[in-house]
């Protein structure tokens, strides 16, 4: 058995989602399995104009009303987005190469809006307080990816959303500490090259420096690496928005309207213990007993962090990283002026109770997503069983797709002088001169297998536990890659 196989079958074994790709579509392309991307079929308990309305003011501030308003149309026309990445600077390879994928699905319209999660730290996995370089370290295989932060090291547990705007002063410290690690052969030549211009021509533009917001700087930055993966035209325009302020747009109306699903969920007695019962301890909810994850939002503390809340009879409560305690009533008159203010933020179960199970907003997850919305899911659908009065709209939840899925898949990789193969994000693609149409037409012809096998060195350690894996396993594998039919950037 080679290693790679050896590495899929681990995968497989501790990923439903991961198994079930492989049995369905091992030997595909990747063109049939972005065919089964589509969004559902079945009518939305509420409607979705006030989605598509405030997915478009959110995109207008930072791409224009002509952006906002061909968004808007392209979500009524079809109602699917991807939501597994996080919101600021992306330079994860996965996500960037799934967005890729999904922006070249059958019939894509020629926007793709990206729904990012922006009550993330800057330290996330995503690590948008500074870039992810795809480089060996030292030539060494399995040192990867390598991390160069631009924000300070003060603020990396701040959220993303309440993060500060980098200034020149920051840009240049990078510029340095990049040239140290290319002196101290850290980083290779073609490294150092690809993440200065980068820092310089994208990130130190005096337009984007002069943004007040950080969020507006990612965006910013996040177009200009777009656009960089592409020797000609993208396939389509990148729009990239945070899903919070969207979700909070809408629970203005939800909290306040008893007939909305947000409302039956919260404010009805029965509904609300048993929808807190039934998700206790799940992924991505709330544990009660040990206070772990929080219950329906976030608070936002004094540092910019986001707090846990618990649900005590009719306060949400909790205390922040200066032990100053977070409390306010739990009903929409105490709960909307918070959420307007940006004091609370919608935690993933109610960003998907409000998109998704309301409005039938089909979401493309990743890797986690795929496994814990199902839960959620059923979750819902199982509260609303306790009154008849709920089966429409338990009905209506239960028809919103929620296994659509785009992770683990990377076609296009980074050949190293010697034939291995190793991932590549934004900056290494655009150092090697971007993608070639004849590239880009070629990405949905990669076997699924091989992708996910391109992508391993990515994010195999996420699914699959660091002692069942073996030793120099991330360097075996970029070695035996090189026969993989991946589409090649070549790099010195």
């Amino acid at each position: 058995m080679t290693l790679a196989a050896h590495l899929l079958d681990l995968a497989a074994r501790h990923s439903p989602l991961v198994r079930d790709t492989l049995r369905r579509l091992a030997d595909a392309p990747l063109a049939d399995l972005l065919a089964g991307l589509r969004p559902g079929r079945s009518r939305p308990w509420q409607d979705r104009d006030d989605l598509c309305a405030a997915v478009a003011d959110l995109a207008a501030r930072s791409y224009g009303p002509e952006v906002a308003a061909e968004v808007a149309a392209d979500l009524r026309a079809q109602p699917i987005v991807p939501t597994s990445n996080h919101f600021g600077v992306d330079t994860f390879a996965d996500s960037v190469q799934g967005t890729l994928l999904f922006a070249l699905r059958p019939g894509a319209p020629r926007t793709v809006v990206v729904l990012g999660f922006g009550t993330v730290s800057l330290n996330n996995l995503t690590y948008p307080m500074g870039l992810r370089l795809y480089d060996p370290r030292h030539g060494e295989l399995d040192a990867l990816p390598q991390r160069l932060p631009i924000q300070p090291n003060r603020d990396k547990h701040r959220t993303v959303l309440t993060a500060r705007p980098f200034d020149a002063g920051m840009i240049e410290r990078a510029r340095a500490r990049l040239a140290r690690m290319r002196r101290a052969g850290e980083v290779s030549a073609f490294c150092a090259r690809s993440a200065d211009d980068v820092l310089h021509r994208v990130y130190g533009a005096p337009e984007t420096l002069a943004l007040p917001s950080h969020g507006l700087q990612a965006t910013r930055v996040n177009t200009a690496l777009w656009r960089g993966l592409f020797q000609g035209e993208p396939p389509a325009r990148l729009v990239q928005v945070a899903i919070e302020p969207i979700c909070a747009a809408l629970l203005e109306s939800d909290l306040n309207d008893p007939g909305s699903l947000i409302h039956q969920l919260f404010f009805v007695p029965q509904v609300r213990e048993a929808l807190l019962d039934g998700l206790d301890g799940e992924r991505a909810c709330w544990e009660r007993s040990r206070s772990r994850g929080t219950v329906f939002f976030w608070g936002l503390g004094a540092e910019g962090r986001r707090v846990p809340l618990a649900l005590h009879g009719e306060l949400l409560t909790g205390v922040d990283e200066r032990g100053r305690r977070l409390e306010w009533k739990f009903s929409p008159e105490g709960l909307a002026p918070a959420l307007r203010a940006g004091l609370l933020l919608p935690s993933l179960f109610t960003c998907f109770a409000t998109l998704a199970f309301a409005r039938g907003l089909s979401c493309v997850g990743g890797y986690y997503q795929a496994t814990y919305l199902p839960v959620m899911q059923r979750g819902v659908v199982a509260a609303l069983g306790v009154g008849e009065e709920f089966r429409d709209l338990a009905d209506a939840v239960a028809q919103v797709p929620t296994g659509l899925h785009l992770a683990s898949l990377q076609a296009a990789a980074r050949s190293l002088p010697g034939g291995a193969l190793i991932p590549a994000g934004p900056v290494e693609i655009a150092g090697a001169g971007g993608l070639a149409p004849a590239d880009v037409a070629a990405l949905t012809r990669v076997p699924v297998r091989e992708a996910h096998v391109v992508a391993f060195p990515d994010v195999l350690d996420h699914l699959v536990p660091a002692d069942e894996l073996p030793p120099g396993w991330a360097a075996r594998l970029a070695l035996e890659s090189g026969a993989a039919r991946a589409v090649r950037l070549e790099t010195s």
